[in-house]
């Protein structure tokens, strides 16, 4: 298990990894296309979870992540769960500036 801190590893200029966690892998695809498809000037390399802690380095070499965006569908108390796991695994620091939450699903209240 391996947590995951803001300043592990030095950042790789004119790139960044966005590391996408959720249970829904078709929106996850989804959004991943689209970030890929914008015009930029620099390189985005996008990795996806189903949940948080990934692998130990020693069993898998994983590059630096710059932001971690939490999907949740809110339809799916599963996918609430799972996120709720998943923060656990991540320093506090990196909170500020680098975590955002996505919000899918109809979660109109009548």
């Amino acid at each position: 298990m391996s947590l995951v801190r803001p300043f592990d590893k030095l950042p790789t200029l004119n790139s960044a990894v966005i590391l996408l966690v959720g249970t829904d892998e078709r929106r996850q695809q989804q959004l991943a296309e689209a970030i890929l498809k914008e015009k930029k000037n620099f390189k985005i390399n996008i990795h996806v979870a189903t949940s948080l802690p990934l692998p130990a380095e020693r069993d898998h070499v994983r590059p630096r992540i710059d932001l971690i965006a939490f999907m949740i569908n809110m339809q799916s108390k599963h996918s609430l769960r799972n996120v709720e796991a998943s923060l656990s695994h991540i320093d506090a620091n990196f909170f500020l500036g680098k975590v955002c939450f996505l919000i899918t699903g109809d979660c109109s209240i009548p």
